[in-house]
């Protein structure tokens, strides 16, 4: 397929304002990967496709799991909203053909981050968090460090703020992030 087919079936797949946001995305990961060294086609291509089950409810999440033999951690279960990622990159893989473990990596974790992203990894995280449409509370000082420190120093202020939110609301934190925003620390200087 190629980008003018994947977004005919986003058009059909995803609201109008959850296509526009991935197109977004997929604008600024270009972008990103430009800036920063990566591939700009895999960077648009993950961009662009990174949300695809996004809309799908948290009984169809697990559904989708099933169907591709995904094993849902504890805390997974406990916070659906985070299973699109998984259930994206799988997607990509088994229905889309899509087997670039870059890109399959970039949607897998474009929500929770992880330990030792890989530079698709950490453009689509940051794509997603600072696209020109997103306006919520914090993103300028994601947006700032970006500009002035680059990918990671953006992503550990973006792991900082949304774990901050989740303990704010008493809410359950991924681990993921959790390892995710240790490991930024521990390799700041890097």
């Amino acid at each position: 397929m190629d980008k003018a087919a994947y977004m005919e079936l986003l058009r059909e797949r995803l609201s109008e304002k959850r296509f526009a946001h991935s197109i977004e995305v997929m604008k600024e990961a270009g972008r990103l990967a430009r800036r920063f060294g990566a591939d700009p086609e895999k960077a648009e291509l993950a961009g662009l496709l990174h949300d695809i089950t996004k809309e799908c409810g948290p009984k169809e999440q697990l559904q989708l799991c099933e169907k591709f033999g995904i094993t849902v951690s504890e805390s997974e279960r406990a916070i659906p909203k985070i299973l699109h990622a998984v259930t994206g990159a799988a997607v990509l893989e088994r229905e889309l053909g899509i087997t670039d473990p870059e890109i399959l990596d970039a949607v897998r974790y474009h929500t929770t981050g992880r330990e030792r992203m890989g530079l698709l990894e950490k453009i689509i995280y940051i794509a997603d968090c600072v696209e020109p449409t997103r306006n919520y509370y914090g993103v300028q000082k994601i947006r700032a460090a970006l500009k002035r420190d680059g990918l990671n120093a953006a992503i550990l202020t973006a792991l900082t703020g949304t774990i901050s939110v989740h303990i704010e609301r008493d809410s359950l934190l991924d681990l993921s992030s959790v390892k995710a925003r240790n490991y930024f620390l521990l390799h700041r200087d890097e």
